[in-house]
């Protein structure tokens, strides 16, 4: 038997709910709410396997509860439903702990799909939102790859600026007014930082990387 608790503020959507599920012999509504507030105080008392959350509420973002929801019941699912096709919200929601998301226009048929798909441990996403996060993974893939690499600091880039022009330690040390092994510590850092063997691979990669102007 699955149990479904609906969460939404208007009674015409969680009464069609209800009407779709009668005759749905191992499915069973076990609560009711129609905003964030009344939604916590259910989960006080019912802990159910699915909840059916609109992501608009009159009091409260839906998104906001998600963390509030599975703090209150961890094995409950959330099947998010939204009359809105916003790429940032269904991300979100997934990230927040979300298991589906169903647009409000869906047929009965496919919201008992939903709900059943969840109710098994996978997750469900509606044929809408599917081509919207096609559409994301697509634009996201042909994007160009900007290659990230350690961040290099001020005084990382003077010395490295010193060693180009041929100083050795000591005398990077002394136009800096820093002891010599300080200068040492802070290249042997450096080529740790890059992954580099030696001072000629860090100028060849300070100039490659732009860095350095020597």
């Amino acid at each position: 038997m699955i149990r479904i608790a609906i969460c939404d503020d208007h009674r015409l959507v969680r009464e069609g709910i209800k009407a779709l599920l009668i005759g749905e012999n191992d499915i069973q509504i076990v609560g009711e709410a129609y905003n964030g507030k009344s939604l916590l105080e259910m989960l006080q008392g019912t802990k159910p396997d699915i909840l059916l959350l609109d992501i608009r509420l009159p009091d409260s973002n839906g998104l906001q509860l998600i963390p509030k929801v599975l703090e209150l019941s961890p094995n409950t699912r959330l099947l998010m439903l939204s009359a809105e096709m916003e790429e940032e919200s269904i991300f979100e929601s997934v990230n927040l702990g979300a298991h589906g998301f169903l647009h409000k226009d869906a047929s009965g048929e496919e919201m008992l799909l939903a709900m059943k798909t969840v109710a098994d441990g996978d997750p469900y996403f509606g044929q809408r939102i599917s081509h919207i996060i096609y559409k994301s993974y697509s634009r996201l893939i042909k994007e160009p790859k900007v290659e990230s690499r350690p961040v290099i600091s001020e005084r990382e880039i003077e010395i490295i600026e010193l060693l180009g022009k041929g100083c050795s330690c000591k005398e990077v040390a002394n136009q800096l007014c820093i002891s010599p092994r300080t200068v040492e510590n802070h290249k042997n850092n450096i080529l740790q930082k890059l992954s580099l063997k030696n001072t000629i691979e860090l100028l060849r990669y300070a100039i490659k990387h732009n860095i350095v102007r020597l």
